[in-house]
């Protein structure tokens, strides 16, 4: 073989051993040069992230002792729930050792105690989670509605409205009876109240829902108006009732929602069903269909009838 076909093989060969050592490795991201296969990689494991518990029971500080009440109530699709408050003591302690407030504009602020919140937010999302359809969250809202109202009615002047069996020291004597507002916490605790104190507890876990939500006092009644625009139920077979305040529709909403009996009585009878948002038919509370309530905002800051603002007179000339 002459050297004039030796070199043609020889470039061949040299290409070829560029394109094995430096082409192909810049191409595929390859380390360029001869190496070693050396240990293969294994990746590691995925890393189990364990599903967020579903939460069971209000949050509470573990250092110290708990009430704790079980609910069973039946929601709109008539099924029995069963929920679990647990309020810390100290708390409820300190609600009623806290003097009342004797002026109803005021009441409101009851609902939205700071203190109770976190207890309030985790018992609302229980009921009603959120729902992206809105007329599956329209349902979870009534199933809260439902969860107060079947919280059985007792009168003020009843010690079976406290779970100690002794009217609080803070209960005020007014004409008629006993006046005594719980603090929503308290509600649960007891596991019973009157008019007012689920007007207030419902308004606290819709509050803490976002929903915008004032009491409704009658003469000898309160009940809740929650906002909402355009409320026109198709399957309603009522006209919905609400009363505007600063422009907002609030649509009538009953706490307690059952028929009344014998209410001079330590133990009441109770019987009837749950009210829907704006049914006032039903209503066996005459003052509901006769009076327009007072609108009282949860936040609200009243001030004394009798104050005036007046001028203060300057000094004399010289004085």
């Amino acid at each position: 073989m002459e050297w004039k076909d030796v070199i043609p093989v020889l470039a061949g060969g040299f290409v070829i051993l560029v394109v094995a050592l430096v082409v192909k490795p810049a191409l595929l991201g390859e380390p360029i040069g001869f190496s070693s296969p050396g240990p293969v990689p294994i990746p590691a494991p995925p890393v189990y992230v364990p599903p967020a518990p579903s939460p069971t029971a209000t949050p509470f500080p573990e250092d110290g002792e708990v009430c704790t009440r079980t609910f069973r109530w039946t929601a709109i699709d008539g099924g029995v729930q069963t929920m679990q408050v647990r309020v810390p003591e100290v708390l409820f302690l300190e609600h009623r050792e806290t003097p009342r407030i004797g002026d109803r504009l005021a009441w409101g602020r009851y609902a939205i105690a700071d203190a109770d919140r976190p207890i309030l937010e985790d018992l609302a999302r229980r009921i009603a989670p959120p729902a992206a359809n809105p007329e599956e969250q329209y349902f979870r809202l009534m199933d809260l509605v439902f969860f107060v109202q079947q919280i059985p009615y007792a009168p003020d002047n009843s010690t079976d409205s406290y779970i100690e069996g002794v009217l609080p020291r803070h209960a005020r004597q007014v004409a008629g009876g006993v006046e005594y507002q719980k603090y929503p916490v308290e509600m649960l605790v007891d596991g019973k109240g009157d008019c007012e104190d689920a007007a207030i507890l419902m308004g606290g876990l819709l509050d803490a829902l976002g929903y915008d939500t004032v009491l409704l006092g009658y003469s000898d009644h309160m009940a809740l108006g929650i906002r909402m625009e355009g409320f026109n139920p198709y399957y309603a077979k009522y006209t919905p009732k609400y009363f505007t305040y600063e422009g907002q529709h609030y649509y009538y909403v009953e706490g307690t929602a059952f028929t009344r009996e014998n209410l001079s009585t330590t133990s009441p009878v109770i019987r009837g069903r749950p009210f829907p948002i704006g049914n006032t038919q039903g209503s066996p509370i005459p003052s509901v269909k006769s009076e327009t309530p007072q609108v009282i905002p949860l936040r609200c800051i009243p001030t004394p009838e009798d104050y005036r603002i007046r001028p203060v007179r300057l000094p004399a000339k010289g004085a």
